[in-house]
């Protein structure tokens, strides 16, 4: 009998696992460098940011949540020492995209309508940020960075706790303004 398909011989495929871990490792890598890009420009944008604030609350959160950011930036490259890689940033094109949509803020009139509008566009950055440093400490779970995750889970709860500190300060001006 002669064969109709002569077999060669494969090299072993990787694992399903292996290839898992690979790319779960790079893509949290990818993302741990865009999220320090992305704290790294929130720090050079926030003072501009509490310039434009017209509400005392408002001007006084975005300097508090400068100081946090400041702070993630520092435990970002914590993170970055944990898995031994070194500290650099990437392009983040969801924040790009964010930051383009509010652009023109500074052209809104001073008083509620420009405080309101900043509210929103923080609370976008902030629901972004939330999202990614979840990821991130899904990610690094899975991989069993324990020390990346611990930091990261901070970061999460810092960002929350901004989230709803503005949410505070746009709930009182409104009642404040239903009041007067």
């Amino acid at each position: 009998m002669k064969r109709l398909f002569t077999a060669e011989r494969k090299p072993a495929p990787k694992t399903e696992k292996w290839k898992s871990a690979e790319s779960t490792r790079a893509d949290f890598e990818e993302q741990l460098r865009q999220m320090y890009w992305c704290e790294r420009t929130l720090a050079e944008s926030l003072p501009t940011l509490s310039k434009l604030a017209t509400s005392y609350e408002l001007t006084t959160a975005i300097l508090a949540h400068l100081a946090v950011t400041e702070n993630q930036i520092i435990r970002l490259i914590h993170v970055f020492d944990a898995i031994g890689e070194r500290a650099t940033g990437h392009r983040c094109e969801d924040r790009e995209k964010i930051m383009a949509l509010h652009e023109n803020v500074e052209l809104i009139d001073s008083g509620y309508f420009r405080d309101s509008a900043i509210i929103t566009f923080a609370q976008q950055l902030m629901q972004h940020e939330v999202s990614t440093y979840g990821k991130l400490h899904a990610m690094a779970v899975k991989l069993g960075e324990d020390l990346a995750a611990e930091f990261l889970a901070l970061a999460i709860k810092e960002e929350q706790n901004a989230f709803s500190r503005l949410n505070e300060i746009r709930l009182s001006s409104i009642y404040f303004d239903a009041a007067s």
